[in-house]
């Protein structure tokens, strides 16, 4: 408990001395691992992080996997299966690693959310995919690791990831929803405000209206890259006299989401999926952080090692 409330203040240092002196104690206490490998993350000291983050896999997952040899690089040529882990934002912020993997001489597929499939496919044509939560035959593979584990082999490949992974895939009813706005000089601004993690949503969340704060109605115009958008919000937004193109389902078409986002002059957003998607893109993104902010932002940081076009905004 002491190093999860040194953790709340930000002194990682403390809780890393906490959790060693837990693990003294009880080598075998996997939460005092994984917590202490968070805390390493936190302090973007990798190579101790990613030593302590792999205790972040139950019991159930291990046993699966475990059936099939796990990849490394000096690995001999095979078929790998990067499996899914965690949610979608994080097979985005992990898959920002992926490209590192085009060289190597195996066939890798990846287990993801079928809605980022075709992005995918797009960017990484080499990269057999899997949809998430079908049924796999690990007897069909030579090697396997979690995405997340990326992160173990090229974290020294953060420093160099380029301001675009993802190219988005052209869709016309993008193009005339937002092309007579751009015709009439409009800044096209992309918003998402809602966080709907069990866990940190409200943490995370901001009222809508503190997103329209410092636009003009006259010169932009809001897109709405919210997902599950609750109505009254959005006409929060039109009551202060912007126009919202609202139109698409943020939740289930995320090509049309990428898309909206590449049309963007500038993206606010929280700590959500929007913030991933956005960076992946290389959008001009601000990002809106909690005081105890994700390790996967960096501790106090202007600026994000995963992408390269993002800023951060504490609040």
């Amino acid at each position: 408990y002491k190093g999860r409330i040194q953790d709340e203040l930000l002194q990682y240092e403390a809780s890393i001395t906490a959790y060693k002196k837990c693990l003294r104690k009880d080598k075998k206490n996997k939460k005092a691992k994984f917590n202490l490998g968070l805390a390493y993350l936190s302090l973007e000291n990798f190579k101790e992080g990613c030593n302590f983050y792999q205790f972040r896999h139950s019991d159930d997952v291990i046993s699966r996997f475990n059936k099939v040899q796990p990849w490394y690089p000096k690995s001999r040529p095979g078929k790998v299966l990067i499996w899914a882990e965690q949610g979608i934002g994080d097979e985005v912020m992990f898959a920002q690693l992926i490209g590192n993997l085009a060289d190597y001489p195996h066939k890798f597929f990846l287990e993801c959310d079928a809605r980022l499939h075709k992005i995918l496919s797009k960017n990484y044509p080499w990269l057999g995919l899997i949809a998430r939560n079908s049924e796999i035959n690990l007897k069909g593979f030579d090697y396997q690791f979690p995405i997340g584990d990326l992160l173990k082999f090229f974290s020294g490949k953060l420093g160099n990831i380029p301001i675009a992974t993802l190219k988005p895939i052209d869709i016309e009813a993008v193009n005339l929803s937002t092309q007579s706005f751009i015709d009439r000089g409009f800044s096209l601004v992309g918003i998402s405000w809602l966080s709907m993690n069990e866990e940190y949503g409200v943490r995370r969340s901001r009222p809508v209206e503190l997103f329209c704060d410092g636009l003009n109605p006259k010169n932009h115009a809001i897109i709405n890259l919210q997902y599950l958008t609750p109505e009254t919000e959005i006409e929060i937004i039109r009551s202060r006299g912007f126009s919202v193109i609202d139109h698409f389902d943020c939740f289930k078409d995320l090509n049309a989401v990428f898309a909206l986002i590449s049309k963007c002059d500038r993206i606010i957003t929280i700590d959500n999926s929007v913030a991933h998607f956005a960076g992946a893109i290389g959008a001009k993104t601000e990002i809106w952080l909690p005081s105890l902010p994700n390790w996967r932002w960096g501790l106090k940081r202007t600026s994000c090692r995963w992408y390269p076009n993002v800023s951060i905004r504490m609040f």
